[in-house]
């Protein structure tokens, strides 16, 4: 039973993350993410109260051309990623337009207008606080190892331990029945080779 619950448990998380890696090497100019949803983590207060340091947040594909002022964007800047409000639309020199973007807590826009080449998705209001300090942590060596070789390990060693009982129980049950087969034949009289008659 606690086998098939470490299944239920681990094989999505595994399948999620393998899904994030292929896709952040296959596109790494963009937020990996799994059926137009892209998690990210906030490393900076610039969205507080509506979003703070430490969450978890997810990001949905969206048309940029879609969006409107005070819509919450994520946008790439220099490879890193940017969740702000879009405070208006302006046109840039080529002529395409731009997002200008403000965080709720910053007193004032950003410096520079996102093209929407750099928009990898619109919040969707979505987030589990603290969840993304938990997601950092992991991805330490130290967390990588309470969180990822220990749990591995126990349930090996676990699986030893179940297979090793199941086993000595077999041979326990083996020897039972091989005591009863022989205590029925010596009851029947089987076994015996034939009574010498003089």
């Amino acid at each position: 039973m606690l086998g098939v619950v470490l299944c239920i448990v681990f094989i999505p998380l595994i399948v999620v993350n393998l899904v994030l890696i292929v896709s952040s090497y296959l596109k790494p100019d963009e937020l990996p993410g799994v059926f137009g949803v892209k998690p990210a983590v906030v490393l900076s207060g610039s969205m507080d109260p509506a979003i703070q340091v430490g969450d978890l947040i997810f990001v949905n594909d969206c048309d940029p051309a879609a969006l409107k002022e005070g819509d919450v964007v994520c946008y790439l800047s220099s490879g890193k990623a940017i969740t702000h409000r879009i405070a208006g639309i302006t046109e840039g020199d080529d002529g395409q337009p731009r997002l200008v973007t403000k965080g709720d807590a910053n007193n004032a826009e950003d410096r520079l207008a996102v093209s929407f080449d750099q928009v990898q998705g619109q919040w969707s209001g979505a987030r589990v606080p603290g969840l993304g300090n938990a997601i950092l942590f992991m991805q330490t060596p130290a967390g990588m190892i309470l969180f990822i070789v220990c749990p591995l390990a126990l349930f090996f060693a676990w699986d030893v331990w179940r297979r090793r009982r199941m086993d000595k129980a077999e041979a326990a049950r083996a020897a039972q029945l091989e005591a009863e087969l022989a205590a029925l034949r010596r009851e029947q009289g089987v076994g015996r080779g034939p009574t010498e008659k003089f």
